[in-house]
């Protein structure tokens, strides 16, 4: 697909068009190739695909871009990558990771020249989890749980998506304009938010915390200011305060509309539902008809996290054993972590009386299961 002239969806009339690499869909695409069993070269990916070696190589180190890929030519790639053996994880990644790159690719190239009215596609829809996870990779050099080391080779070898500081200055300065101009987007806005927590100059968390200062407080539940609250809280524990998502553990689920919200997000994230949601209205409506299992496991690895992490995680876990209690008896092995887990973290843990009420009450809940 040809690049976007002016005027598209990925810039404003008039401004320069964005350049994409697409070094994460590109990364990944070695990855996948680096998966097939017996080793699969550049030349013979290139072959069943029907391009240059030099192509392939190109698409590998964002010298050529994915993203500018017919789709036909896609599909294509793909199949075959399954057809040769690629890991499937990995080849189903590589469509996120061009969802990932269209986010990392349009902040580099529109800097600060973003505008309230611009498209941004940070405001298209919810993103989840894997995605924001590859944006942030190159970001703050840490890769992605589940993927493989690159296969070792002749030379110098990245060891992730790199696009150097002036880069990643200009990425998480875009992020705070974007986040400072947003207006009535509450999605852009917190999604830019969530990124932008990455982000480790010496200026950055005082900038975060006035972002969560100027927010009301409101400690009803719900309330439109919720998910933006919310995101907030979380991005103040990754600069070493975790009293503002303890906090919001507590008033932020205090309401019914509040104790869902929390779950379908939760669910959402970790990709429990298989729908792309516009913008965060599904939260509070209603309990999704996602099964739970996997949001299950992802808070259970979080009860050793770090303070408010571990806080938030708990009153959700109550809170989705409540709702989905089958969830106690459709996995003996994950039962038995969580027991013990939850059985160490009351001895020692570091909690709120509150988050330890709550563990109280899913300890409680596994012996009653177990009798």
């Amino acid at each position: 697909m040809d690049r976007n002239p002016a005027g598209t969806l990925t810039t404003r009339q008039g401004s320069a068009r964005p350049v994409r690499e697409a070094l994460i869909a590109g990364y990944i695409l070695r990855l996948a190739r680096e998966s097939v069993a017996g080793r699969c070269s550049q030349e013979l990916l290139a072959e069943a695909v029907a391009v240059s070696p030099d192509t392939v190589a190109g698409w590998e180190t964002g010298r050529r871009s994915l993203t500018a890929v017919r789709a036909g030519q896609l599909v294509m790639l793909r199949s075959m990558l399954v057809r040769l053996g690629a890991a499937p994880y990995l080849v189903r990644l590589l469509r996120v990771a061009m969802e990932a790159d269209q986010i990392l690719d349009h902040a580099i190239a529109i800097s600060d020249r973003h505008e309230p009215a611009d498209f941004h596609p940070l405001g298209a829809y919810v993103h989840r989890r894997e995605v924001i996870e590859l944006v942030a990779w190159p970001l703050i050099d840490r890769t992605p749980a589940g993927l493989p080391p690159l296969a070792s080779r002749r030379g110098p070898v990245a060891a992730l998506p790199e696009i150097g500081p002036a880069a990643r200055d200009a990425v998480f300065d875009h992020l705070r304009r974007v986040a400072e101009t947003s207006g009535g987007d509450s999605l852009l806005r917190r999604q830019a938010l969530y990124l932008q927590s990455y982000d480790r100059r010496p200026d950055a968390m005082a900038w975060m915390t006035d972002q969560y200062r100027r927010m009301p407080r409101q400690r009803s539940g719900w309330t439109a200011d919720w998910p933006v609250i919310r995101t907030l809280a979380a991005a103040l524990v990754r600069y070493g305060e975790p009293a503002t998502l303890i906090d919001f553990a507590e008033y932020g689920l205090a309401d019914e509309p509040g104790y869902i919200a929390n779950l379908n997000y939760w669910a959402y994230w970790v990709g429990e539902t298989p729908t792309a949601e516009r913008d965060d209205s599904f939260m509070p409506a209603r309990l999704g008809p996602w099964h739970g299992d996997r949001l299950m496991r992802h808070l259970i690895s979080r009860l050793s996290a770090e303070e408010g992490v571990a806080d938030l995680s708990i009153h959700t876990l109550r809170a989705l054993l409540a709702a989905r209690p089958r969830l106690l008896g459709e996995d003996p092995a994950l039962m038995a972590t969580l027991a013990a887990t939850a059985g160490r973290l009351m001895d020692d843990g570091r909690m709120s009386s509150t988050a330890r009420q709550a563990l109280a009450e899913i300890c409680y809940a596994l012996r009653l299961h177990t009798r």
